[in-house]
């Protein structure tokens, strides 16, 4: 199994790892948060994204030229 299908497979990130999928600050993924345009969940105390959340959230994002 190959490091890029492990990653597919992931079905939750912690905050900063989101952030890294995203290409975006753990801040910004905050403010989305508060924003409520990214929803997370909590386990344990712990907050995790999704993978399908985070997949939402960047199709939900304009297309280049679409703005």
């Amino acid at each position: 199994m190959t490091a890029r299908s492990v990653a597919a497979t992931r079905i939750r990130y912690t905050k900063a790892e989101a952030a890294q999928q995203l290409s975006i600050s753990a801040r910004s993924l905050d403010r989305l948060r508060e924003q409520g345009r990214i929803i997370a969940r909590v386990d344990g105390g712990r907050v995790y994204f999704d993978h399908s959340e985070l997949v939402s959230y960047a199709k939900s994002c304009p297309a280049e030229g679409d703005e």
